[in-house]
């Protein structure tokens, strides 16, 4: 009688706490959606991000994630009040691509994080086709090492790949500047100058007819200028794919 009397007062206590607990952990609130990817953009020498906020629930604190391109692991460079929607990153380098990801935290709760959004800092890497023969080719190559704008100029024949090793005095060592693309066919082409012109629309009293925002109507006009021969380089990139640059032209990575 006695154990059947115990069983009877444990059993609703273990039911009872067993039930505390459920009600414990279907109470919590759940963690924070996801927020959109920020928008970053370049400014010089540093990174601003920017967010917006869901309405409900509103985060405190947004923290910002930092990667790069090439497959860097993202590290935290900073956390801000999230009503800011503002941070800037001003420890970034010159010609580095970088991808930034942002969480929302509010407590002890914390969202996922972000989409990725890609930045490039300070300009691209690029070649420019200054000319040359049908067997040769002169090509300048702008890239960013350590922070600094640094450039050099190859001559290039058909096969080869654009730049080469060379020593950059700013920084006194020497850099490749090969960027991939290689040097398959120059060929000569026919360039056509031009010219514009603009001519104002009057109306019949005699002054300029305006359009609705009280700006003249003008025409534009282009006239054909004479030909002349110019120089066409083919390049190959390592995916197989190739662009075309005439004299002057450049392309940026």
């Amino acid at each position: 009688m006695r154990k059947g009397f115990v069983a009877y007062l444990v059993l609703p206590t273990v039911i009872a706490i067993a039930a505390m607990l459920g009600l414990h952990t279907s109470a919590q609130t759940p963690e924070l959606p996801k927020p959109d990817a920020p928008l970053v953009m370049a400014a010089g020498e540093s990174v601003s991000i920017v967010w917006g906020l869901p309405p409900k629930p509103k985060p405190e604190i947004v923290v910002i994630y930092r990667g790069t391109s090439d497959g860097q692991q993202f590290a935290e460079v900073g956390r801000v009040d999230a009503s800011l929607l503002r941070f800037t990153d001003e420890t970034v380098t010159l010609g580095q691509t970088y991808q930034y990801r942002v969480q929302t935290l509010k407590g002890t709760l914390h969202s996922a994080l972000s989409e990725p959004a890609e930045v490039l800092v300070g300009g691209s890497a690029k070649i420019t086709f200054l000319g040359g023969s049908l067997d040769r080719a002169l090509f300048e190559v702008v890239l960013f090492r350590r922070g600094t704008r640094v450039s050099a100029q190859f001559v290039q024949k058909t096969g080869d790949a654009i730049g080469d090793l060379a020593y950059v005095n700013e920084l006194d060592s020497v850099e490749d500047f090969r960027l991939g693309p290689t040097l398959t066919k120059l060929a000569i082409g026919v360039a056509e100058s031009s010219e514009n012109a603009s001519l104002t629309i009057d109306s019949g009293a005699g002054q300029p007819l305006k359009d609705v925002a009280g700006r003249d109507v003008r025409i534009e006009f282009r006239f054909p200028g004479a030909t002349h021969e110019i120089m066409i380089a083919t390049l190959t990139g390592k995916d197989g794919k190739t662009l075309q640059l005439k004299e002057g032209e450049s392309y940026s990575r």
